[in-house]
């Protein structure tokens, strides 16, 4: 062992200074405190402002387009308007709050164009019901679809002012606004037990028969009597709601779940925009990117982690380089800029140990791979030219990256670490 790991210094000793003249300097990795992080910084980003202002301008525009329908007054619009205005200033807050704690989508970066989405067809719903006569509106549905898109707070708060507009807009008794309160309240709690229960088929019955009998019983209080006109419109609007929970719900929901697989899936593809963007500035580091996305994603499904965050942060690990140093804290902020997953860019802020060493196990594997492709890729091919000398430069690089403690606190155990050297060993080809 002594003598080949001799064997293995010298000769690897002799290719390397000869190399390194025109190599990048060797620098030392930085060390960082036990426990220290990448910094991630909230930013406001142009993706959710627009999706923001979006939301603001239709919730505008069906007010006055409703009002002017209904006939109502200036001053009476300008009342509208500022009781929209209070209301966007809560949803804003309320958007950011849920963003924060990740309960949209469990997604902190998330853009919002899933919600902008919904809070549109929401918006519908609420448009078709200003046109609907009295006891006969579906508000339920608004309320479940913006928790297909969402979560329960935004549902609620969505939900109830819509009623209010309803109100406000259609004028109506205290009973039947009291209904649409509890339809919306009903319709919530029925969708998100639909979700998070085995039991689907009671909760959306119960959702449903709620939507056939409150109408009629609200109807019975506000005139004392029966109307067949509100017992049909109840039994539609009741089969409705419990066909859209039966049918499209869980749809809505997983979509709303796989939005981080889906975006990780988007921002890996040729024609991104950012990878464009990286192909035009080098056609070198555009290579380089799709060449760690690669070995990083096929290393990452021998050890069981993430294939798909170490193949979009193997694509933009060293994407800060379209505005220079400091790599990764420009990386972080046009990362962000583009939404892309928490867990891909805290990996692309810990690029090569300038501000933090790798603190998950795909972000030990990236970052492997891509000290490791950038030595193979200056060396040329006389020195890199036969297996063997392929194989010592693979060992020796994996072994310095270990012995160095860089991925003490990724989580990333030796048997991995052998695993994914072995890996790479025989399956050079990947790395030519």
């Amino acid at each position: 062992i002594i003598v080949c790991n001799f064997t293995e210094t010298v000769i690897l000793g002799k290719c390397f200074r000869r190399e390194r003249t025109r190599a990048e300097p060797v620098r030392a990795e930085p060390v960082r405190e036990a426990g220290e992080r990448t910094r991630m910084d909230d930013r406001y980003v142009a993706k959710r402002v627009i999706y923001l202002l979006g939301m603001s301008a239709a919730t505008i525009l069906f007010t006055t387009a409703a009002a002017f329908i209904r006939g109502q007054y200036l001053d009476e619009w300008i009342v509208l308007v500022i009781i929209n205005l209070v209301f966007l200033a809560l949803w804003f807050f309320l958007l950011e709050h849920c963003r924060m704690k990740r309960s949209i989508a469990g997604n902190r970066e998330t853009s919002y164009r899933r919600i902008f989405a919904g809070y549109l067809a929401s918006l519908g719903v609420t448009a078709v019901c200003l046109v609907l006569p009295e006891f006969s509106r579906p508000v339920m549905l608004s309320a479940i679809l913006m928790l297909g898109v969402g979560n329960i707070e935004l549902s609620l708060c969505s939900g109830l002012f819509f009623c209010s507009l309803l109100g406000l807009l259609c004028g109506g008794t205290i009973q039947e606004f009291s209904m649409y309160i509890l339809l919306v309240l009903i319709g919530a709690v029925a969708a998100d037990a639909v979700e998070n229960s085995k039991k689907q088929f009671w909760y959306e019955w119960f959702a449903g028969m709620a939507g056939m009998l409150l109408p009629v019983l609200f109807y019975y209080l506000t005139y004392r009597e029966i109307s067949v006109r509100i017992m049909v419109s109840a039994v539609a609007d009741g089969v409705v709601v419990f066909l859209f929970l039966h049918l499209c719900y869980r749809k809505l929901a997983d979509a709303r779940n796989a939005e981080v697989d889906e975006v990780m899936v988007d921002i890996t593809d040729e024609s991104y925009p950012l990878a464009r963007e990286l192909a035009s500035f080098s056609r070198a580091d555009y290579s380089h990117a799709r060449r760690v996305m690669l070995v990083a994603a096929r290393c990452a499904a021998v050890v069981g982690a993430d294939e798909r965050v170490c193949s979009a942060a193997g694509m933009y690990y060293r994407i800060g380089v379209l505005e220079g140093a400091p790599l990764a804290k420009n990386g972080v902020k046009m990362a962000q800029r583009a939404c892309f997953p928490e867990k891909v860019i805290r990996i692309i802020g810990e690029y090569n140990g300038e501000e933090a060493l790798p603190s998950t196990i795909e972000s030990a594997i990236v970052h492997m791979v891509d000290g490791l492709l950038k030595k193979l890729e200056v060396l040329d091919e006389d020195t890199v030219g036969s297996n063997w000398n392929q194989d010592m430069v693979i060992y020796q690089t994996l072994n310095e990256y270990s012995a160095a403690g860089l991925y003490d606190r990724s989580g990333l155990s030796m048997n991995m670490f052998l695993k994914i050297r072995e890996y790479l060993v025989n399956e050079e080809a990947l790395l030519v």
